[in-house]
């Protein structure tokens, strides 16, 4: 297993994946990073009700969980400019809803260790008020 070189040192993390195996080797990684990782969340309306009761700092959002897709979950998160990518089987459809306005698209597979350096760059990419990348983009390995 590669080591991932994503900083993420004390950044909160919402993870949003009900696949519980690949959600619990996303959330090492996260870990491995630094990361104080809140998941993985298996269902929507968890995931709603700790983006809104936590400090997040970014978040990696699966599209199709229990209770439907993440979408209401990706608005909070943009209203609120915390930076979240998604990680989805189905990245035609999370482009064709608006969700590349949000955050970049990853496809599903992708080695947890690289959706973490994602992550960690769109976290520093928010940060930097300066940083405007242009429209995020469908990410595959």
């Amino acid at each position: 297993m590669l080591e991932t070189s994503a900083d993420l040192k004390g950044k909160r993390i919402l993870l949003v994946e009900d696949e519980l195996f690949l959600g619990m080797d996303i959330k090492e990684n996260l870990e491995r990073s630094g990361a104080i990782v809140f998941g993985p969340i298996l269902d929507r309306s968890s995931a709603s009700q700790i983006a809104k009761f936590h400090d997040i700092d970014g978040a990696i959002l699966d599209l199709n969980v229990g209770g439907g897709d993440v979408s209401p979950v990706a608005a909070y998160l943009q209203k609120h400019s915390i930076a979240c990518l998604f990680y989805t089987g189905d990245a035609n459809r999370a482009s064709e809803i608006g969700l590349g306005e949000i955050g970049p698209i990853c496809r599903k597979p992708m080695r947890p260790e690289l959706l973490v350096q994602h992550l960690a760059e769109q976290i520093k990419a928010a940060e930097t008020p300066a940083s405007k990348n242009g429209k995020p983009k469908i990410i595959a390995e």
